[in-house]
């Protein structure tokens, strides 16, 4: 893998013998944009700290920055607000190197003037070959121009207690439990199940919210066509489900993130959690508690395989296929320290050896289809769901991703919808007025829409 150290040596023979015209740049609405090398501060902006914890414990180990370069890290605090933070600081006076966007509004940025195409800081189409297809369409540009670069595939699945599923269902293998919740006609005949063998104290999955996070990526078209705001057949079933899940009292109505819904992952209220790759690792196992199952010859733990859960979970594809999530990283057209900003996105991106590196270490599923091949064969298991090989799972997901409905609208739409999905299960409005309380807030929200 090239480092830092080696490119820009490079970079500076080429500086001293390249004209100045070679320094501009352009892209859709940035033309004359000017990514130089002369920075002495990489800035980065997220609204979370991942990010610079990969950098610190990944990247800068790897490849410590020169004594006269500075690293820089904005944390805007919170992706509710990141957006409006984040155009602030692009449009800003402060040199932003790369910032981070998540699919729920990558597309936003896709074909503004805050990005440039990876090819001017020296990333061709080619060296991301070995990427999932769809994290390379969901940063295309209108005039077919990838703007950014994943280091994760995001494919979801079905993740449930094993324990839980031998005392209600009478197994807990994988292939079974698959079976029986192939499609969503089986799972709410699950739910049911589960339900009334618990006597209403384990329900299928924590809210609403879940099913939603699964069925809003495999629609079938964009929310917005032409200004004009379309649902297709699938809001329509999200909302027909969640009626039904909601009346027969399957779901234990604990919001995401919240308080309930993270603890319900180390103790019996819940049976399964809809997660994607990022979402194991990072909620599941610190939730459960994060302890494995003691060695032979050690005291065993009070409860579970390891302590809470930790072990006592398995993954299958579920009902349906479906994505949840994915970090691109992005350059902007103010990006001075263009050698490095290159190497950074190749060590988390391109490079198989880092990528590799990091998947073994951290558990997420990275963006490489070779280095996710090495793993499997390797022998992968993962203690937390049971020795369990997930990634072979993930596998099989991320080719059913399809994100061509994926649009700039998506996160207000997304979750504007289901607010008013939630009116109408508890019963305080019907359905039509749900739906056409969603476009009037959409209206409300973005000025060029009409109905």
């Amino acid at each position: 893998m090239k480092t830092f150290k080696r490119l820009l040596t490079t970079a500076l023979a080429l500086l001293m013998v390249a004209s100045t015209a070679t320094a501009f740049t352009g892209c859709d609405g940035n033309s004359g944009a000017k990514i130089t090398d002369d920075g002495k501060e990489l800035v980065i902006a997220s609204w979370n700290n991942e990010f610079e914890n990969m950098m610190k414990d990944f990247y800068l180990k790897d490849n410590p920055l020169p004594d006269d370069m500075e690293f820089k890290f904005i944390n805007t605090g919170g992706s509710e607000t990141y957006q409006e933070k984040l155009d602030n600081l692009l449009e800003g006076d402060e040199v932003i190197d790369i910032f981070l966007m998540e699919a729920d509004y990558a597309k936003k940025y896709v074909d503004s003037e805050h990005v440039v195409p990876l090819s001017e800081v020296g990333i061709k189409d080619s060296d991301l070959e070995n990427q999932y297809d769809y994290t390379k369409d969901v940063v295309r540009n209108s005039k077919g121009k990838i703007v950014g670069s994943s280091w994760q595939a995001a494919p979801g699945l079905f993740i449930y207690r094993r324990s839980l599923a031998e005392k209600f269902l009478g197994t807990s293998d994988p292939a079974e439990v698959q079976e029986k919740v192939k499609d969503w006609d089986s799972f709410v005949a699950t739910a049911k199940v589960i339900d009334e063998k618990s006597e209403g104290k384990t329900k299928m999955v924590t809210s609403i919210d879940d099913i939603w996070q699964v069925l809003r990526t495999v629609r079938s078209t964009p929310w917005v066509k032409d200004n004009k705001i379309q649902l297709d057949e699938t809001p329509d079933f999200f909302m027909d489900l969640a009626k039904t899940l909601t009346d027969d009292k399957l779901v234990a109505e604990y919001k995401p993130w919240g308080t309930e819904w993270n603890a319900a992952v180390g103790n019996d209220d819940v049976f399964g959690y809809f997660g994607s790759t990022w979402f194991i690792q990072w909620t599941m196992v610190e939730n459960s508690s994060g302890k494995p199952a003691p060695a032979e010859g050690e005291p065993k733990n009070e409860t579970g395989p390891g302590i809470g859960t930790y072990g006592d979970w398995a993954a299958i594809e579920g009902p349906q296929a479906y994505y949840w999530g994915g970090t691109w990283l992005a350059v902007t057209p103010k990006c001075d320290n263009k050698t490095l900003v290159e190497d950074v996105i190749r060590y988390f991106t391109v490079e198989e050896e880092s990528m590799k590196n990091y998947a073994v270490e951290s558990y997420d599923y990275v963006n490489n289809t070779k280095v996710i091949d090495s793993i499997i064969d390797g022998g992968y298991s993962f203690d937390f769901l049971g020795g369990q090989d997930h990634y072979s799972l993930f596998r099989e997901a991320a080719a059913k991703v399809d994100t061509k409905a994926m649009s700039a609208y998506d996160q207000v739409a997304n979750n504007t919808f289901l607010e008013q999905v939630e009116k109408y299960v508890q019963g305080t409005i019907d359905k039509d007025t749900a739906i056409a309380e969603f476009k009037k807030e959409m209206i409300n929200s973005f000025s060029e829409l009409e109905e």
